[in-house]
Formats: C-alpha cells, sequence, structure tokens
C-alpha cells in the first residue's frame, strides 16, 4: 500500500508542489481567509468531491465517498497566516504562512489524492476540511465580526463546533509543523497548555502632572495590580503550568498627565481547565485590589481562549506504528509538549483527535526564519502519512477506526462545551 500512495503521489508532484506554492503565497488572516478557501474548493472540485463551503465563513469539507458511510475519519488542515512581515514568504502587509498552515493543507490534498484513487478500498468516508482561524490574533476585527453577528466565536474550530461541522466525523487527524527541526522526525501525543484572554481597563481620574493629589492613577492601579500577580506566582503547582503573562496596551495619553485610562491584556494559561480557572481568578482578584487601592475602577472582559490539548491514545499510537515505516520519516519521538495552545485542543474534548508534528522546518514559529527545508519533501511525506493512517483506519471492515471511536470517552458534549465557552464570556 506504501508503494502504491508513494506513486500516486509522485504521478501529481507537479500538481501538489502549485497547490502548495500558491498557498504559500497567499498568505490571509483568521476568517479572512477568502482566496485560499475558493482555491482549495476549485482543486477538490476537479477530483469530483461533494463538497461544503462558507462554514464559518471561509471553511469547507470535502468528501471523499468509501464502500460504506458508517464511519468517517477528517483530516484537517487550518487555513489562517499569522503577521510575520520580515518572513520571505510574507504579503506586503505583513501576513505569513509562518506556522505551516499552507503546508497542512497541501498535505491534505496530497492525502486526498492518494485516497481518491484508492477509495474503493475504504469501508467508510473520508473528510478533508479546511478550517479558518486558528491564530488568536487580529481579535479586533473578530470582536467585531462577533458583534455584527458574522461569527460566535473568536476561534474556528469553535464557531465550527458551535455550528454542528464535526457532528458528521467520528474523528479528527491533523499534522502540524515542528519548528526549529529540519529533519524529518515526527513527533507524538504530546499535549499543551490552555488558556484564556482578559481585557482589562484600569479608569481612574485625570489631573495634571505637577498635581498629582488631584486625580487618580490608573498606571499605578495596572502595576499594583501585576505586582499581585507576581506575588502569587509561587502559589501555582508545576502540576497546573500556570502561565500569567499581561502587557500593558496603554499606559497612559500624555506624560504631564495623570493617566486616567490604562490598559492591559493577558493570557492565563494552564495545564488543565481548572488550572486555568485558579489562574483566571488570581488576576480578577488583583486587578480588582490594585483598583481599589487607588481608588480607581476596572472592567474586564474575558474571552475564551482554547482548551488543553489532550491526543487520542489509540490513534497516536496507531500513526507512530506507521510512521516509523514511512521511507524519509526520521525518529518517532513520544510525548514531547508543543509550546503555545491550540483550539484542537477544545475539539479534542468532544472527539478523539490528534495533532502529531513534523520536523522538516528551521526558524522558530512565527519568526522571520520559518520556512520549510524541502517543500516536496513536507508535502509528500505529510501526505503519505495521513492517506497510510486513513486507510489503516478504513480497511478491514473499519475495524481500527471502530476501536478508536468507541473507546472514547469524550470530556463533554456539544452541549456542555457551548455552555464552557458562554461560561468563560463567548458571544
Amino acid at each position: 500500500m506504501q508503494d502504491e500512495i508513494r506513486t500516486i503521489l509522485n504521478y501529481n508532484k507537479d500538481t501538489i508542489m502549485l497547490f502548495g506554492s500558491t498557498l504559500l503565497a497567499h498568505p490571509e488572516l483568521g476568517y479572512e481567509e477568502f482566496f485560499s478557501s475558493a482555491f482549495i474548493e476549485s482543486a477538490y472540485r476537479k477530483m469530483g468531491l461533494p463538497i461544503e463551503n462558507k462554514l464559518a465563513r471561509t471553511g469547507l469539507k470535502a468528501r471523499i465517498e468509501g464502500k460504506t458511510h458508517e464511519i468517517t475519519v477528517c483530516i484537517l488542515s487550518e487555513l489562517d497566516a499569522v503577521i510575520s512581515p520580515s518572513n520571505q514568504f510574507a504579503a506586503e502587509s505583513g501576513e505569513a504562512h509562518a506556522c505551516g498552515h499552507s503546508t497542512q493543507s497541501t498535505q491534505v490534498y496530497a492525502a486526498a489524492l492518494a485516497l481518491n484513487t484508492l477509495k474503493e478500498q475504504l469501508d467508510g468516508d473520508v473528510v478533508c476540511m479546511a478550517v479558518p482561524a486558528e491564530e488568536f490574533l487580529d481579535l479586533q476585527h473578530r470582536l467585531e465580526l462577533q458583534k455584527q453577528g458574522s461569527i460566535a466565536y473568536l476561534s474556528g474550530k469553535q464557531e465550527l463546533i458551535h455550528l454542528g461541522a464535526f457532528d458528521d466525523v467520528d474523528m479528527v487527524i491533523m499534522i502540524h509543523s515542528q519548528p526549529e527541526n529540519p529533519s524529518y522526525d515526527v513527533f507524538v501525543g504530546g499535549g499543551s497548555l490552555g488558556f484564556t484572554a482578559k481585557h482589562i481597563q484600569f479608569i481612574g481620574k485625570e489631573a495634571h502632572g505637577a498635581a498629582p493629589f488631584k486625580g487618580v492613577n490608573a498606571l499605578q492601579a495596572a502595576n499594583l495590580a501585576m505586582a499581585g500577580m507576581n506575588a502569587n506566582r509561587e502559589t501555582f503547582s508545576e502540576e497546573e503550568r500556570i502561565r500569567i503573562h499581561p502587557i500593558l496596551t496603554k499606559g497612559g495619553d500624555v506624560v504631564n498627565t495623570v493617566p486616567s485610562d490604562v490598559r492591559m491584556e493577558t493570557y492565563v494559561r494552564g495545564s488543565c481547565k481548572q488550572a486555568i480557572d485558579k489562574g483566571c481568578n488570581v488576576v480578577d482578584r488583583c486587578v480588582q485590589a490594585g483598583a481599589s487601592m487607588m481608588g480607581a475602577e476596572v472592567k474586564v472582559k474575558t474571552i475564551p481562549g482554547y482548551l488543553p490539548l489532550k491526543q487520542d491514545s489509540n490513534l497516536s499510537t496507531l500513526f507512530a506504528s506507521i510512521a516509523k515505516d514511512v521511507q524519509g520519516i526520521g525518529d518517532v519521538v513520544w510525548g514531547k509538549d508543543m509550546i503555545g495552545s491550540t483550539d484542537m485542543g477544545d475539539l479534542a474534548q468532544l472527539k478523539p483527535c490528534i495533532q502529531p508534528t513534523m520536523g522538516g522546518f528551521i526558524g522558530e514559529a512565527h519568526s522571520k526564519e520559518f520556512c520549510m527545508v524541502d517543500a516536496w519533501e513536507s508535502y509528500r511525506l505529510g501526505g503519505e502519512l495521513l492517506a497510510e493512517l486513513v486507510l489503516a483506519l478504513l480497511t478491514n471492515g473499519a475495524c481500527q477506526a471502530k476501536q478508536v471511536r468507541d473507546s472514547f470517552i469524550p470530556s463533554m458534549d456539544r452541549e456542555t462545551y457551548l455552555v464552557h465557552l458562554q461560561a468563560q464570556g463567548g458571544r
């Protein structure tokens, strides 16, 4: 089977390379990936696949129908870019695929070419899904979209869960880039921290800088709040892995006026929902205390971030066993956690999911140096891994896929998850 997949990919090399280079050259921010979405849709339509489009503005699903339709495996990619104006592939406006999402989409496309050719061997369906807005940035624009009613949630997978777009799939698989790892090692079964975001406004009273006793200094209130957060750090256990990292986005207006409007933003990260809630309670107490000590007011807006990623052990084990036999893959490394957070963590509460990472990249993620070492190797290896994993799951009566599905215990159902988002300040 491996030789057959590789033959299909090599035969389509020029098509795959053009697909990847086109996406790389057209980076777009979350919920605005209209070119990328239309381009991917066109490629799947040329394969004759039925399409669901305009999901959460730019998301789409292409379905490869097998012999039977009892179970469905989703292979996923993310559409959006980041802001990295110095990256060699950046657009003039500063967007760049400096996190590898265009590579993901090309790997899924390569796998789709192979699986569509071999669909008569599949005892189930495959959904190739492209989703918007994984990167948690450009928030003012997303809040405006939310205000307009265009979206309910700021993250693409959160929005798609809300819309029920994952209801007809049984498991979700995605390969992400492993930055600063030029060899083609794969990293399996690692987790990531979850987070909640907070936007904070301290409101004081203006006065001339030479007469500060006539004002209420909102900047001092913010400083006291940050001192309180720092004093609390030793109360966090290593297992909780709570990280609080505030910045001031506005410290005042002019230097000779007591600051009356000071803005702070922070993420609160943690290894589990309980840890994130604990960190959020610390932040809330500290900002209230800082404001109270200065006689200022404070407003806090809590924005749902992402839940911690817990990868499905059965899917991870199967993926690792396949990766060991794929020619060109280096080491298979278990349990290395990812830096940062991902909304795949939210989806993994509801469905069996994996997000292994693969090397073949130089430079830190989101940096000017980030790029593929060899585009074809990244596309080929990722496409082959995805195709082989799907075939392992959906042949022999889809017995392995059914075992993954039937042994999974969700942390919450869709309705409970949406209640969680609303309680965190969503919508």
